[in-house]
Order: C-alpha cells, then structure tokens, then sequence
C-alpha cells in the first residue's frame, strides 16, 4: 500500500513533526525500532514506510495518518461538535460571546460581543460552565476560522490532543492544539503555515482556561457590486 503514499510530501511533514517534537533521525528510531538511515531515506523522499509504520507516527504525532501519507485533509482528527451534531428541538440557552480574554481580568468581565450563541440546554448541562468566544484569526484553520464562534468548557483537566483555551506569559488568551510533557506543552497551531511553539508551565506562566467543544462555523458572503 505504500503507492498510497505521497513520498515527498510526507516527507516534508515527517520533517515538521520532528523538528516540532526535538526528534532526530537517531531518537526517532529508537522509539520505532527503525534504523536512522531508513529515517533520513524518509524525509529525503527516497522511500516510503509500511503502513503500520504510518499509523505509528501518526499516532505518536497525534495527527492524522492520511494527512501524514500527504493527502489533502486536515492535518489533525477534531472532536469538536458543530451544527451537525446539535439538536435544536431541546430548549436553547443564550450564552455570550467574546472577542478577547485578557489575563488580568475574570472571564466574564471581558468585552462581550453583540452576537450571541443558542445552545440546548442538554448539552449546556453535559458541559458545565462555559463561554462563548469568536476566533480572531486564521492560525487553527481548516478546523476553526477567522469569525467562528465557538464555546469553550472550563476545565483544567487538560489532555493532549484537545484544542485548548490558555494565557502564556500573562498575555490575552490563545487557543492551540496541545501536546502536554511533563512540565511543558506544544502549543500547535492547525495551519501549516503557523509555527508551533513550546512552553514551560511554570516559567512562562501557563494558565489553562478549558478546552473547545463547539464551534459555530461562519460562511464568507459576497456581496455583488
């Protein structure tokens, strides 16, 4: 199956990923039971890997695996729910939004938006706290665009994996998909061409917020002249 492969592509993101991770061709090896020249013969584009040797990385990446074989999907496997997955016959609940979270002030003293989001009360219910907010840019893209909405849950049981809601070094608060270790996390953004970034908990003074378990996805319109 490694016809399925786009070996050049995949070898670029190979690439990323290890460069993201602090991997080398030796370290990575080791932890597949791989030899580092076969690695190198990877990121080169000079061969490509079995199957089950994809679904590893991508597993230990925790991207997705056809994303990594360089096929044209959203680099990660989202779980948050959208329209979709919503049943408006339940009772709704207005809940506000916001256009930014600054550090220095409680969540809801914030500047609220005009737009509300309506959500059922079932899930408000299965959720807990949460608040409203609108993405201000394109680093999470595809899964969460400019002008989104989406809720974050407040929590700081915080896995990897999750797209998550925190301040670092005291600043307005960021949402990234998270990889935690230990006593740092990497912070990665869904667009490839954002950077990811790493961060001691302590020393720079990462505050957890929750974590994003709906969005509410905005649809340019165009306006003819």
């Amino acid at each position: 199956m490694s016809d399925q492969i786009k070996k050049e592509i995949f070898g670029g993101r190979l690439k990323q990923l290890m460069k993201s991770y602090g991997e080398t061709t030796y370290s990575l090896g080791e932890r597949f039971n791989l030899s580092p020249p076969s690695i190198s013969r990877y990121t080169r584009a000079e061969m490509a890997p079995k199957m089950t040797t994809i679904y590893a990385l991508a597993d230990y990446f925790d991207v997705n695996p056809q994303w990594l074989m360089g096929q044209s999907v959203s680099m990660y496997q989202s779980d948050i729910l959208d329209d979709s997955d919503i049943d408006a016959n339940h009772s709704l609940i207005e809940i506000s939004v916001y256009d930014e979270i600054r550090y220095d002030l409680p969540i809801f003293s914030n500047h609220r938006l005009k737009e509300t989001l309506h959500l059922p009360l079932n899930r408000l219910s299965e959720w807990g706290p949460v608040f409203g907010y609108r993405i201000p840019d394109d680093t999470m893209a595809p899964v969460l665009k400019s002008g989104d909405l989406v809720v974050i849950r407040l929590s700081t049981d915080i896995k990897s994996g999750d797209a998550v809601a925190f301040h670092v070094n005291r600043e307005n608060m960021m949402i990234r998909k998270v990889i935690v270790q230990g006593g740092q996390i990497i912070a990665q953004p869904l667009n490839p061409s954002a950077d990811a970034a790493c961060y001691q908990i302590n020393k720079n003074h990462v505050q957890f917020i929750g974590r994003v378990v709906y969005c509410l996805h905005r649809e340019e319109t165009y306006f003819n002249a």
